[in-house]
């Protein structure tokens, strides 16, 4: 019994040991997290996929739907897991991408709409003619001008796409809003409604395609091939009216910050030993690249892994890197993404096994039961929408720095220039500064919708430009307000 009892501790202690061993090491091993970061923030996690997402049917991936309601997990916001968003985001894209005829759902299963809410015709055609960021008119993304000429230089395009139920929220509430901008307090989209955007590129832009969903598309009216490069999932589960904002890319298309050169008061230059679709090796970067309004538009870089903040502090003289002290628990949201991204690419096959999850957004609806608390929430926090962004005691959860490369460019690190090391807490920015309950007099939860408030634009006479220049100035004001309460 003694030697059976000897056996079993000291079991036990290598287990603890090698679990030990394999936090540092994984650590180490991260692009943006480096060996100084703090031992002390890091967290094992489990967050992992279900294998019936891997099911395969005639030789086709066919990753069944995710359960978004009453009988799902997010029917009790109490006990739900940061780490089921997660799983949500990564099963709802790989449902979307489950292929048929070699064509990816999405593509004929969703209408593709214009930002005033046109639906263009299903013609296995993608429709690309918009090119500017939220953030700025002035902020258009393009691949670089390399010295060879080759690839060539282009600009990355934008779609996007509403399933039948977001569709039709907005057709049946649209009408209303505009007649009566009160008429929609407290109605959100119903659970199940998605939106999507999508960022494309010409494939000539890229010095090798095959790694990349490629399909056809009329760039202004121009037949041309095109690759994808990022999508939101943006989708409304039990609880969650606000929706929850999913963002994924292609795995190389621009380097990362490197925060092990970086120190408390100076900004390390962004410099690459390989090309990248956004970035030419011969070229030094640094914030000023990725500020809005910009007009340095190639180039960029990625700050945040899975709109995760980090920071450096100085401790006993040493550069010390630890995830940053706000709403969301950054070791738990880091680790469960990286946790789940490992365990996904290890069972996809396929082009889309190229692709990588780079976070979500929600936020806490616990102690807010029912789908009419939570609208007044929404509408209760009006234009301030925008200021639960990312502070101890805010609402949102998950990414709190949440950005894909190709279409939040110019936001990763707010709206300064003066360097990534000033970036704090309450400067950050996410998707909520841009989406909230209040469009001009209207105040109603399906303003978190851009289309939804382009349609109702639509609705007014508005042009697609005018729309633009409308979700720019709201972009404004809420900057206005955001450094208001900054300085407070």
């Amino acid at each position: 019994m003694k030697s059976l009892k000897f056996i079993l501790i000291f079991v036990a202690l290598v287990i603890m040991y090698a679990c030990k061993k394999e936090v540092k090491q994984d650590v180490k091993n991260n692009n943006t997290l480096s060996e100084y970061v703090q031992i002390s923030n890091i967290e094992n996690s489990n967050c992992s996929p279900d294998p019936s997402w891997f099911t395969m049917v005639n030789g086709s991936r066919r990753t069944p739907a995710p359960n978004e309601g009453q009988t799902s997990v997010f029917a009790n916001n109490v006990t739900v897991s940061n780490c089921n968003f997660h799983q949500w985001s990564w099963q709802k894209f790989l449902w979307l991408t489950n292929e048929y005829n070699e064509r990816p759902m999405f593509l004929d299963s969703l209408h593709q709409v214009s930002s005033i809410g046109e639906k263009y015709p299903k013609n296995k055609t993608i429709v690309l003619t918009d090119t500017s960021q939220a953030s700025n008119k002035q902020d258009i993304l393009k691949t670089p001008v390399f010295t060879s000429g080759k690839p060539v230089s282009s600009t990355i395009y934008y779609a996007i796409y509403m399933n039948d139920i977001s569709y039709s929220t907005m057709i049946e509430y649209g009408p209303k809003v505009k007649a009566d901008p009160l008429s929609a307090k407290n109605v959100a989209f119903p659970v199940g409604a998605l939106e999507l955007k999508t960022s494309w590129v010409d494939v000539n832009a890229l010095s090798d395609a095959s790694s990349y969903f490629v399909t056809d598309a009329l760039i202004n009216d121009i037949p041309t091939k095109v690759a994808l490069l990022g999508m939101h999932v943006v989708g409304v589960v039990e609880n969650h009216p606000e929706f929850v904002w999913a963002t994924f890319e292609h795995d190389a298309l621009a380097p990362y910050y490197d925060w092990s050169k970086a120190t408390a008061t100076t900004d390390a230059p962004v410099t690459s030993t390989i090309d990248y679709p956004l970035f030419d090796k011969s070229n030094t970067s640094s914030v000023k690249n990725i500020t809005s309004p910009n007009s340095i538009n190639t180039n960029v870089f990625s700050v945040y892994k899975y709109g995760t903040p980090i920071e450096i502090k100085s401790i006993d003289n040493k550069n010390v890197q630890s995830y940053m002290e706000t709403s969301q628990n950054g070791s738990e949201n880091f680790n469960n993404i990286q946790n789940i991204n490992t365990s996904v690419k290890s069972q996809l096959s396929g082009i889309w096994n190229n692709y990588f999850y780079n976070g979500s957004l929600w936020i806490n609806t616990e102690g807010y039961k029912g789908i009419e608390a939570q609208a007044k929430l929404i509408d209760s926090l009006s234009e301030k929408f925008a200021l639960q962004n990312s502070k101890k005691g805010d609402f949102t959860r998950g990414s709190v720095a949440a950005y894909n490369i190709t279409m939040e460019t110019y936001v990763q690190v707010g709206f300064t220039s003066k360097g990534i090391h000033t970036t704090i807490d309450s400067n950050l920015v996410n998707c909520f500064l841009c989406h909230g309950a209040t469009h001009k007099k209207s105040i109603t939860p399906l303003n978190i919708s851009h289309i939804f408030t382009g349609y109702v634009g639509g609705l007014k006479g508005l042009t697609k430009t005018q729309v633009k220049e409308q979700h720019v100035a709201f972009v404004q004001e809420q900057l206005v307000m955001l450094r208001k309460r900054n300085k407070e």
